[in-house]
């Protein structure tokens, strides 16, 4: 994103709870991304971002930590070797390792912040490390965790790794699991789900679509991100629920209008009442996260 589109997105921080730094990709790959932050802080709002931990650098953490972030994710998808093999070109030592290093950095700046979230992605192949991850997370200290399941594979090689329940026995034992599971960790009100759960009567979006918004490099403002995919660079998107066509979705460009004239046009507004509305909703029928299961019933 160009600093001049994210310059016209900052009028609308200071009435924004909190601003999270992040698209496809690793944040802090883009060139000005400390200069966002810090013109994120300076309106007033938190900030957040989720990282592979390969550019987390003594020196990065630091300047993330003095620059006020207030949330700090890190992904993995395995508990060993198995989530380098998955998500190739990230390393899981990296990723507690920077854990250990934002802790000691936390410390020695006298600060709190920034918080520290796990989201850890639970794969068709890793299903077995269930019951081993009490141990591993209780060590690492964290501030929150949020357990997740693959719902989107732009590879068709990796839909084999979205755990797709065939029954609804099935998705009982995988919510006994899970829950047993979070009953042996030390902080179980810190841990959240986000499992994908084709049971449910899809009348809910885990995007928070009335209450949040998303804007694309270009400055195009997206329900969600999951309405930002190049439509021309891949003929299908394989998701939980089946194969469909790719199909974005904007309400304006933040370069023509400002925020507010976007989030309360009528076309926005319409798509927000009426989400459910087929006619409205058109691009969000077919997607997961109609579907995401907390587990907390």
């Amino acid at each position: 994103m160009p600093m001049e589109v994210f310059q016209s997105l900052a009028p609308a921080f200071s009435r924004t709870e909190l601003v999270y730094l992040q698209g496809w990709g690793e944040p802090l790959l883009h060139p000005d991304f400390f200069t966002m932050l810090d013109l994120v802080k300076n309106k007033g709002s938190k900030a957040g971002l989720t990282s592979n931990a390969t550019l987390l650098t003594d020196e990065n953490i630091k300047r993330l930590v003095g620059q006020g972030l207030d949330i700090l994710s890190l992904s993995m998808a395995g508990i060993d070797d198995s989530n380098d093999r998955i998500r190739k070109g990230t390393s899981w030592k990296k990723v507690l390792t920077a854990i250990e290093t934002v802790h000691k950095i936390r410390i020695s700046m006298g600060r709190n912040r920034p918080h520290i979230h796990l989201a850890y992605m639970l794969l068709g192949s890793n299903l077995d490390d269930i019951e081993k991850l009490p141990e591993f997370l209780n060590a690492l200290g964290l501030d929150q965790i949020v357990i997740s399941g693959l719902t989107l594979a732009l590879d068709p090689a990796m839909e084999q790794e979205m755990y797709l329940a065939k029954s609804k026995q099935e998705f009982a034992l995988l919510k006994s699991r899970l829950q047993s599971m979070k009953n042996e960790l030390d902080e179980p009100g810190n841990t959240f789900f986000h499992i994908y759960n084709p049971y449910l009567s899809g009348k809910t979006c885990s995007e928070n679509i009335q209450k949040s918004t998303y804007a694309s490099v270009d400055g195009l403002i997206r329900p969600c991100v999951y309405t930002d995919f190049p439509e021309d660079a891949c003929l299908n998107r394989h998701i939980s629920s089946g194969r469909y066509p790719f199909s974005g979705l904007n309400f304006g460009s933040i370069k023509d209008q400002s925020m507010a004239e976007i989030w309360k046009s009528e076309d926005y507004s319409a798509f927000r009442h009426g989400f459910f509305n087929p006619k409205i909703n058109k691009p969000c029928v077919h997607c997961a996260k109609r579907f995401i299961d907390d587990l907390s019933e």
